[in-house]
């Protein structure tokens, strides 16, 4: 706390304001002590791998000496293939980010402000496509829309027809990106909407309005900023997604700069400076999108919540409600239900769909010395970065929110850089700061331990942050009035209150990380392979019914523990209500 914001009380001795002040002395110095401590851990994690992305695609090293050069850049700007790549990112990125957003926004408008039935429940159930990692999720379009094994297509040419679908095109990546990100979508929109004022709404009606032009006239341009928001997000996600692209448009040469990157990485030696080149088009066009989105919100008013009180209206569609119900459970059938039971159909096949079932593939699972490999390096390399991130995420949190310490708004910020880097290009940035490091790092599972920290850790600070600002600091003030320290009063005051958030927060994380491709791909070595990396080496060899096997493990690994979790915590609120 800042010596400057505490009065020393009047009508105490000289001896004693002296006293006062030299603890206030130490306690600033210590507060300033662990913030320096929290900058430069953060800025190793954070920043420095940004900044080593940066400076790769610009130098290079030439009779064992380090020189600038625009070598790299003339060589990506000079090849078509690399123009092809960002046309492709663009066109595709725009593509799903649509229909992400216009899938996300009706998601949104009918389990908010309409009486569709069991609203509450399908709205959870609609988040789950999230937790689907997106290499299984287009691993289970592969096998539902794959030309000569797609299910859709086996089942029409039975009935006499042709190809009905082919998803190895450009509509097949949209379609199969936007429907697993349009959750984003839904989740921003549907905060805005609960927190707009139905007045507005009303008048328009009384004015003559019927329910679609009051929707898209006044509803829609009222959370403009979230329908915004939601769109910047799924195109940043879409530009750095790399299991999609890869499973989908590889077979037609549809590459898009994620994919140029690992056929890069492929060649030997590497040109790294062409990957970090690659990189750094990422970078941008997420740069870009943000400005955008800050310029089309420059200088106008959304505010929606007032010292007014309200209650959110509800819509009532009468019969129409169970058709809306009935297309939501739709969207969860082609994004979680089919995809898992296609995939757990296809795990007990011989070969996709013979229609000669076999265990082979299920006891693969525990023979196969390559999977309890990386099975244990998941587990450890998930279990240790996912409470890293939890602990430090709450550390950033504490000092943001209940300290007064000058520069804890740089520290958020710091935290916050790397959410709007793809992770693919974060973890490149990673790879080449440690490596410029004197620490033998490369080649252990800490640095990806360190990447996923650094990429992720935004998001346990936005978790815990959000419960923290709902607590008073007056309860803390009273334990430290009755004689707490403060890591007493975070221990036995702060940290119950808000442990869900944290619970919740460790959930989040632990359930990317279990999964997560792209931040490992260019990080792992032989003796560090995880589980997504077999899946994707097997895939590679057409292994489809052991690939499928290998989904089934990383859903139950990261379904399993999350409903783990859950159990306890519903059962610790039990015992002590």
């Amino acid at each position: 706390m800042s010596k400057a914001n505490v009065n020393i009380p009047h009508g105490i001795c000289v001896s004693e304001r002296s006293n006062v002040r030299r603890f206030l002395s130490r306690r600033t110095l210590t507060g300033r002590l662990w913030l320096t401590v929290f900058y430069l851990v953060l800025v190793i994690f954070t920043v420095m791998p940004i900044a080593s992305l940066v400076v790769r695609g610009f130098v290079d090293t030439e009779n064992s000496r380090v020189v600038l050069t625009l070598n790299a850049v003339s060589a990506v700007l000079g090849e078509p293939s690399y123009w092809a790549a960002m046309w492709n990112t663009v066109v595709i990125s725009i593509g799903a980010m649509l229909l992400a957003t216009a899938i996300g926004v009706i998601l949104a408008w009918c389990l908010v402000r309409t009486n569709v039935p069991w609203a509450r429940l399908l709205e959870q159930l609609a988040t789950l496509p999230i937790f689907i990692p997106p290499f299984i999720g287009a691993f289970a379009w592969v096998l539902i829309g794959a030309p000569r094994v797609g299910l859709l297509n086996l089942t029409f040419r039975g009935l006499g027809g042709g190809e009905l679908v082919d998803i190895y095109t450009y509509l097949g990546i949209i379609w199969t990106t936007a429907i697993y990100i349009a959750p984003y979508v839904m989740m921003i929109v549907a905060a805005a909407l609960r927190n707009m004022d139905p007045s507005l709404e009303e008048a328009a009606q009384i004015s003559g309005l019927n329910r679609v032009r009051t929707m898209l006239l006044i509803t829609l341009p009222v959370v403009a900023p979230s329908i915004l928001s939601g769109a910047v997000l799924s195109f940043v996600i879409c530009i750095g997604l790399f299991g999609t692209p890869v499973l989908l448009g590889m077979t037609k040469e549809i590459y898009m700069v994620t994919t140029r990157i690992y056929t890069e990485l492929q060649h030997f030696p590497p040109n790294f400076g062409i990957v970090a080149v690659l990189a750094i088009y990422l970078m941008v066009l997420s740069v870009i999108a943000n400005l955008l989105q800050g310029w089309a919100l420059k200088g106008r008013s959304f505010v929606t919540v007032t010292g007014k009180g309200f209650r959110p209206r509800i819509i009532t569609l009468a019969s129409g409600r169970y058709l809306v119900a009935a297309v939501i459970w739709l969207y969860l059938v082609l994004t979680v239900i089919g995809p898992v039971i296609i995939i757990a159909a296809a795990a007990f096949s011989t070969f996709t769909w013979s229609g000669t079932f076999t265990w082979a593939n299920v006891t693969f699972l525990w023979t196969s010395e390559d999977v309890r490999s990386t099975l244990w390096n998941s587990v450890v390399i998930t279990i240790i970065a996912a409470t890293a991130t939890t602990v430090l995420g709450f550390a950033v949190s504490w000092i943001t929110v209940r300290t007064r310490i000058a520069g804890r708004e740089i520290l958020q910020f710091i935290v916050l850089l790397p959410m709007s880097i793809p992770s693919l290009a974060f973890a490149l940035g990673v790879s080449f700061f440690w490596l410029w490091t004197p620490w033998s790092v490369y080649g252990t599972i800490w640095i990806i331990i360190i990447g996923l920290i650094g990429r992720y850790v935004s998001y346990a600070v936005r978790a815990v942050t959000s419960s923290l600002m709902q607590i008073h600091p007056e309860l803390e003030e009273s334990a430290r009035v009755s004689g707490f320290g403060w890591l007493s009063t975070v221990r036995r005051i702060t940290l119950p209150l808000v442990l869900p958030a944290i619970i919740s927060s460790w959930v989040m994380v632990y359930s990317i990380y279990i999964s997560e491709l792209s931040m490992v791909l260019p990080l792992y070595t032989a003796n560090t392979r995880t589980l997504s990396i077999l899946s994707f080496d097997t895939w590679a060899v057409g292994e489809f019914s052991q690939v499928a096997s290998l989904s089934l493990l990383q859903l139950v690994l990261g379904a399993g523990v999350m409903w783990l979790v859950t159990a306890f915590t519903r059962q610790r609120h039990a015992t002590a209500v």
